[in-house]
């Protein structure tokens, strides 16, 4: 017969082995879970990021779009600015309008009208 001490240290044995075994099953499934879940959470952010960054294009071709609109702005302006008068052109004009004065001009309804009145007060 078989030494019931043997039997028993055995049976103790494999029963410590299956939990261990138990164990490490259990620690191997919460593992695949979180992995699972890890890769689920990568592919949103990964999709997340893709839809950012093609916003973050076409954002940053209309503001190149802007950027080329403003550039030729400024050129068409430098272009004109040829065309402007300069300060001395204008302190001339300025210098013609006060000699000539034309505010103490009068218009011809105004001196028909002074006159008119003037012919009035004759009579």
């Amino acid at each position: 017969m078989a030494d019931p001490y043997n039997v028993n240290a055995i049976s103790a044995l494999l029963a410590e082995f299956s939990t261990r075994l138990n164990d490490m099953e259990e620690r191997q499934r919460l593992l695949k879970e979180r992995v699972l879940m890890l890769s689920r959470t990568l592919l949103k952010q990964g999709e997340k990021s893709n839809k950012e960054m093609s916003l973050l294009k076409e954002d940053m071709k209309l503001i190149i779009e802007n950027m080329d609109k403003i550039k030729d702005a400024i050129h068409h302006i430098i272009n004109e600015s040829s065309e402007f008068a300069r300060k001395e052109e204008l302190r001339v004009v300025e210098k013609y309008m006060k000699l000539w004065e034309p505010l103490n001009y009068a218009r011809i309804e105004d001196v028909r009208d002074m006159i008119n009145k003037a012919m009035k007060k004759r009579k």
